[in-house]
C-alpha cells in the first residue's frame, strides 16, 4: 500500500481548523466589530485570534460548545489589546464617525427610513460607546448577539444572578444614554 496515498486521502491540519471555524466565523466578526466599533480593528482581532488558536486545532476539537467558547477568546484578546493600548504612551485617534453599527435597514426601504435608521443606529452606537467596559459588552453579547446568561456565564465565568444585575444596570444605564439623545420628544419641540 502506498504511504504518499494514505497521507493524501488525510485532510490538512488547515483544512481540519477552516471546516471547523467556518461556521462560526461570521458570528465571530459581528462580534469583533460590536466590540471595537470599527471595520479594520474588528478583521484584525479576528485574525489575531484566528492565529492563536489555529496551533489549538486537537484542543477545539474536543469543545463541545465552540461557538460560546470562541466568543470568550475573542472578548478576552479584546480586552487585553485595549489594555495593552490604554498603557501605550499614544493613543491613535480615530474618526467617532465610524463607529457606527452595520446597517440592518432593508434594501427597499426609502431614503427617509434609511436616514432614521441610520441616526437610531449612531445614538444607539455612540450611547453604547459611552458605558463602561463591562455594561458595553453585556449588553452587546445579551441583547445584541443574542448569548443566554448561562453562555455568558461560562465566558464571565460570574454567576448568573450577578449577570442579571449587571445587565440590568447596563440596560438602566442605556436608557437613560439615549434618552438624553432625543431633546426634542415629549413636545418641546418648538414649531416655526
Amino acid at each position: 500500500m502506498n504511504v504518499k496515498k494514505l497521507w493524501t486521502n488525510q485532510p490538512s491540519k488547515q483544512d481540519q481548523f477552516e471546516t471547523l471555524i467556518q461556521p462560526h466565523l461570521k458570528q465571530l466578526y459581528k462580534l469583533a466589530y460590536r466590540f471595537s466599533g470599527q471595520q479594520h480593528d474588528a478583521e484584525d482581532l479576528l485574525q489575531d485570534i484566528l492565529l492563536k488558536l489555529f496551533p489549538r486545532l486537537k484542543e477545539m476539537q474536543a469543545i463541545e460548545k465552540l461557538g460560546p467558547w470562541l466568543a470568550r477568546v475573542l472578548y478576552r484578546h479584546f480586552i487585553d489589546k485595549l489594555r495593552s493600548k490604554q498603557r501605550a504612551p499614544l493613543h491613535l485617534v480615530g474618526d467617532d464617525d465610524e463607529h457606527i453599527l452595520e446597517d440592518f435597514c432593508e434594501p427597499a426601504a426609502g431614503p427617509a427610513a434609511t436616514k432614521e435608521a441610520a441616526l437610531l443606529q449612531q445614538q444607539l452606537q455612540h450611547s453604547l460607546n459611552q458605558l463602561n467596559e463591562d455594561q458595553r459588552i453585556l449588553i452587546i453579547l445579551h441583547d445584541v448577539e443574542g448569548y443566554t446568561l448561562q453562555e455568558i456565564h461560562t465566558m464571565y465565568d460570574v454567576s448568573i444572578g450577578t449577570l442579571k444585575s449587571r445587565l440590568n444596570r447596563a440596560r438602566k444605564r442605556l436608557r437613560e444614554l439615549l434618552k438624553k439623545m432625543q431633546p426634542f420628544e415629549g413636545g418641546s419641540r418648538v414649531n416655526g
